[in-house]
């Protein structure tokens, strides 16, 4: 039998990692230290990090340079902040370098790679996600506070609780047991729990930014995912007003693959006006461009 080729054995060592491979364990798998610096000076393959090589064919990604850097960094590395949140697909979450949580007795560094030493390694209640170590979803966003600000932190926090990643009762819980005193990203979230309907994560971005623009106009008067029932099915919706007998509705649809999808919307906006409640649409446009007039469209709702 032919001996496997120095590149085919990278090639083996790196499927499922994104092309990525240990020096050390290309040593070990046959593949002299002499024959890695050949490969790299021909281009055929690049080092990432401090022995740890990434196979020239693979394309370059976000993933790619994680799993580098939590390679690099030894089997007691974990994603964590952007990285974490990158991994558990939050939305718009995005690392412009990979963001890893390493023991404190790592005292390597490593160019283009963020790495987090925690005091109290038991905070980030580290699993197992889609084939990785990652920081548990109450940690990660506790790491996205900062980053992110507080408009970007609700639309991956009530991302993370519509996909049931976590929930406001989890969230609670871990900053009673981790929310010492001054740790940054522990003030942001309990002020955001404080805000949020415990039971009803937003459905959108859209919903969120319209619940924040409904805040900073003082309008808090409302009912999160209120439900109205006709023939025998209940709906529910964005916001009521149940004194001005109004409903909100966020709409970010512009328009329907599926006729089926088509009517089934239509059905649902008649309900309001069969219980006595008038219907008022939240858009992309009247939220982001013309909030104003958008409050006052509402204001005159609550008030006719």
């Amino acid at each position: 039998m032919a001996r496997e080729s120095a590149m085919a054995t990278l090639c083996r060592l790196g499927r499922g990692s994104c092309g990525v491979v240990r020096g050390t364990a290309a040593v070990s798998a046959g593949v002299s230290r002499q024959q890695l610096g050949a490969l790299v000076a021909a281009g055929a393959v690049e080092r990432a990090l401090p022995d740890t090589y990434v196979v020239a064919a693979v394309p370059p990604s976000s993933e790619q340079r994680l799993r580098a850097a939590l390679l690099w960094a030894g089997p007691d590395a974990a994603a964590a902040g952007l990285s974490a949140g990158e991994w558990y697909r939050l939305q718009a979450v995005h690392a412009p370098l990979p963001e890893i949580a390493a023991p404190r007795s790592l005292h390597r560094r490593a160019e283009g790679v963020a790495v987090i030493r925690p005091s109290d390694p038991g905070a980030l209640m580290i699993r197992m996600h889609r084939g990785l170590r990652v920081t548990g979803p109450e940690a990660t966003l506790v790491r996205l506070a900062h980053p992110l600000g507080d408009q970007a932190l609700e639309v991956a926090c009530e991302d993370a609780r519509r996909r049931r990643l976590t929930s406001v009762p989890a969230l609670r819980a871990y900053l009673d047991r981790f929310g010492a005193s001054g740790r940054p990203g522990i003030a942001p979230l309990r002020t955001l729990l404080r805000e949020l309907d415990p039971a009803h994560p937003a459905n959108s971005t859209l919903e969120v930014k319209t619940r924040r623009l409904l805040v900073a106009r003082r309008i808090t008067s409302f009912v999160r995912e209120f439900p109205l029932e006709w023939n025998g099915r209940t709906y529910r919706f964005d916001f009521a007003f149940l004194r001005g007998r109004t409903i909100l509705e966020t709409n970010g649809k512009r328009w329907h693959d599926d006729p089926l999808d088509y009517e089934d919307d239509n059905e649902k906006w008649s309900v309001p006006g069969r219980h006595g409640f008038k219907l008022v649409f939240a858009t992309w446009r009247k939220v982001i461009r013309t909030p104003a007039n958008f409050i006052t469209e509402l204001q005159a709702a609550l008030t006719a």
